[in-house]
């Protein structure tokens, strides 16, 4: 039985959190006993209740958001009581397990980096992470060519050094039929309300189509910080406009929508955008991040450069709602395309790389 310790900072919805849980729902238990090690409080969100129906044990640490020197202790012991074979780090949960690794040397993890490099953590963080990195005691995992090179760069470390396992979605899940492109047209985003999500473009774009496209809906399905602030906001839209607070059902809003406007600050390999190519929808979207790994201009989508130019996705969308077959076409593009990135292929690669790290460690590699 390998014994696999799972970190992760909390269990709201987000892309590594619902990454962690499509990985932990497919693993093999027969093969596995898994500890999940969450640093935030246990919460009432929908994916909290779905790790929690899962053959795993799961340990809250109560941290608040600074750090905290009590939960790095904590971290450590139960880690070494646990004593775990592979350790899987994701975004804070990797750094309050380094201590347990610097301690115990035998040791191993895998890192999954969910974002680019060097916005991931702050300098003395990574400093500590890439002494692990070069010795091999950590394994990186870029879930995206472009996250690959982005770790390359900040981390300095030859590539052949990265494990690439692209992001992936539950394509069977999210499968709708293509659109028309004819009747009425909805644009829509499903993700995060918070800032880097720039929701504000998303509205902007929206108002500036309305006058000559009628028939045009927005629809936006999420929760954060933003939700009170946007539902404001399209109150004055009337039933143009439509906010979802949240679901555990995302894939009965992407087959309602035609245009997935993105143009998120900075982004990994967003799963959203996976999301919506599986249902069919026409990405439009800032060229950030892994994006542009799975989104071609003008080929299976559309990608600005510029992620507050309001102009010019209100350019590309209007181009789109004049051209009925372009529509088509893409949506039956991006179906096609999705099939690529079926989480079942992640979840074999993730249980070749543990199964390999934990080899390598046995033979002192």
């Amino acid at each position: 039985m390998i014994k696999l310790a799972m970190t992760i900072g909390c269990l709201e919805t987000g892309g590594a959190e619902i990454f962690v849980l499509n990985l932990l729902k497919r693993l093999d238990y027969r093969k596995y006993l898994v500890l999940l090690v969450v640093l935030g409080k246990k919460t009432d969100s929908f994916l909290t209740k779905e790790f929690e129906g899962l053959p795993i044990r799961i340990i809250y640490l109560n941290k608040r958001d600074e750090f905290s020197l009590i939960a790095l202790i904590r971290m450590t012991k139960i880690l070494r009581k646990f004593s775990p074979d592979i350790i899987h780090g994701n975004l804070g949960g990797m750094m309050y397990a380094l201590p347990y690794l610097y301690l115990f040397r035998r040791k191993r993890a895998v890192h999954t980096a969910h974002t680019v490099a060097d916005r991931e953590y702050g300098s003395f963080k990574r400093f500590l992470l890439s002494r692990l990195y070069r010795q091999g005691r950590i394994i990186p995992v870029a879930i995206s060519p472009y996250i690959r090179n982005s770790i390359a760069s900040t981390y300095r470390l030859p590539k052949e050094k990265i494990a690439l396992i692209n992001n992936a979605v539950d394509t069977r899940r999210f499968l709708a039929p293509p659109r028309a492109g004819t009747g009425s047209i909805v644009i829509g985003h499903v993700g995060r309300l918070e800032p880097v999500k720039n929701h504000c473009v998303i509205l902007a774009t929206f108002k500036v189509l309305l006058g000559k496209y009628p028939n045009l809906r927005l629809l936006l399905v999420g929760d954060g910080s933003l939700y009170s602030q946007i539902a404001r906001e399209i109150e004055v839209l009337g039933d143009r406009a439509q906010i979802i607070k949240g679901t555990d059902k995302p894939e009965q809003y992407y087959a309602q929508i035609d245009i997935f406007l993105f143009p998120s600050v900075y982004e990994g390999m967003p799963l959203a955008v996976l999301e919506a190519m599986t249902a069919g929808c026409v990405i439009v979207a800032s060229n950030t991040g892994g994006i542009g790994d799975l989104v071609t201009n003008s080929e299976n989508g559309y990608l600005l450069d510029d992620c507050h130019d309001v102009s010019g996705f209100a350019g590309i969308i209007r181009s789109l709602l004049d051209n009925a077959k372009t529509i088509k076409a893409i949506s039956a593009q991006n179906i096609e395309k999705a099939k690529r990135y079926d989480i079942e292929k992640l979840v074999d690669e993730y249980e070749k790389l543990y199964e390999r790290v934990i080899a390598d460690a046995y033979r002192g590699i």
